[in-house]
């Protein structure tokens, strides 16, 4: 689409949107039938709001995020504002009944589902709204959120922002003149790292700065007391280890590895809790084992050496109990679940070999001596690492240390961050 000037781009994007229009409420039948919208909620889809609000004088920041862990960033950085003295209104707008689920323990805040990117739909909800800055917090770009939002003089910033290699492969495409129209309506742009910075530059961003991803900072949530107590008999006599969002094969690998410990005399209880619950059943199986699964409310005792939590909201809870926290996604090639959620737990952190999704939190953490990283998936390493957490308290103490002193470094960074947007763009009433 090089051969487009920006506007002639638009125009087509525009007339795009008119011809599926009408195919528009079929998607979102379908989207209804498999739990992915709320029926009483599909209104906002088009831009219309199903609270009735006015605003009475009150600055509102929206916040728009795609899914739940781009709402996980855009939450922390809602905290960062009010600390640093933002008294208005946070609006959250997502894609995801999780994300929307997720938001509704913060009173706080306000969440919509984000309208699709027609221009009447977007407009639509900016003249209920009446934001007074966008913060953008995703990795998708929609040109009409920014075009329709520029138009009526709202500053837009994008936090935390990050372009994939198949969107930035999509953006050369359409031509980095393109491109440059469109980040030419952003005020601020602040990445997570320094390639991101490279990225946004190369398609003709100006005001762009190296920052961080937001989801780090995000502070952790209280424990569910109530399954604290279930464990505390328990965690007297076993060690208790984690597996955090283990993928498929990785079970077995940790299984197995436990199996040694305990035959070594070491006493563990290891609790997987699965990236997909709706494997639960199949893992529970393995080996043989029958083990017991929370969501058929089955508990471990004395006795026990594994058990699966598989329902959500949980896992602070779960982090909060453990000794060690092993990162899953890690073994096997599926680029690794971020770690930095566990470092605000008094525990140890191990994560496996593959780690591109998360490449630049692990090598901070590996700085910093925040986590050990391991260099296969053999059952042999993963036990040795945790014989030598398990037995050497120095050991284990210098790795909890250093992850919560690096919580406080990332909350620092998040906090500039917020205070610099409610600095520059008059957020104070």
């Amino acid at each position: 689409m090089k051969f487009f000037n920006p506007k002639q781009l638009i125009y087509f994007y525009n007339f795009i949107w008119t011809l599926i229009t009408p195919l528009i409420p079929i998607l979102l039948i379908f989207r209804l039938i498999i739990g992915k919208e709320e029926i009483s909620r599909i209104k906002e889809r088009f831009g219309y709001s199903s609270i009735k609000m006015k605003k009475r004088g009150e600055k509102l920041v929206w916040l728009h995020a795609a899914s739940l862990g781009e709402v996980v960033s855009a939450t922390s950085l809602a905290i960062g504002l009010r600390e640093a003295g933002f008294k208005g209104i946070v609006l959250i707008t997502s894609g995801t009944i999780t994300s929307s689920f997720f938001l509704k323990e913060y009173e706080d805040i306000i969440h919509q589902y984000h309208p699709l990117d027609k221009k009447t739909w977007v407009n639509r909800f900016l003249k209920f709204w009446e934001p007074d800055i966008l913060i953008m917090a995703e990795s998708e770009i929609w040109p009409n959120f920014i075009i329709c939002t520029k138009s009526m003089k709202i500053p837009i910033i994008m936090a935390s922002a990050q372009i994939s290699d198949n969107s930035f492969k999509r953006m050369t495409k359409i031509g980095f003149n393109n491109t440059a129209f469109l980040f030419s309506h952003i005020d601020l742009i602040f990445t997570t790292d320094i390639n991101q910075t490279k990225k946004f530059r190369l398609m003709g961003a100006k005001k762009v700065s190296t920052s961080q991803s937001l989801k780090v900072s995000m502070p952790p949530k209280l424990p569910n007391k109530n399954l604290i107590k279930k464990f505390q008999n328990i965690s007297l006599h076993r060690t208790i280890i984690l597996a955090a969002s283990t993928r498929e094969h990785e079970e077995e690998i940790l299984i197995n590895c436990v199996n040694k410990l305990n035959q070594g005399g070491f006493k563990v209880l290891l609790i997987i809790a699965p990236r997909h619950i709706k494997r639960s059943n199949k893992i529970s199986k393995l080996n043989n084992l029958k083990i017991k699964i929370k969501s058929k409310n089955e508990f471990p005792n004395m006795d026990d050496e594994f058990w699966i939590s598989d329902t959500y909201g949980e896992m602070p809870t779960l982090y909060s109990l453990s000794e060690i926290v092993f990162v899953g996604g890690s073994l096997h090639p599926y680029g690794g679940h971020n770690p930095s959620e566990a470092c605000h737990y008094n525990t140890s952190i191990v994560i496996g070999p593959h780690t591109e999704k998360c490449q630049k939190v692990v090598d901070q953490m590996k700085n910093e001596q925040a986590i050990i990283q391991l260099n296969s998936n053999s059952i042999d390493e993963l036990t040795e690492i945790f014989e030598k957490i398990l037995s050497n308290n120095d050991f284990k103490n210098d790795f909890k240390n250093a992850s919560f002193l690096l919580t406080k470094e990332w909350t620092n960074e998040r906090n500039k961050l917020a205070q610099n947007v409610v600095k520059n763009f008059n957020l104070i009433n």
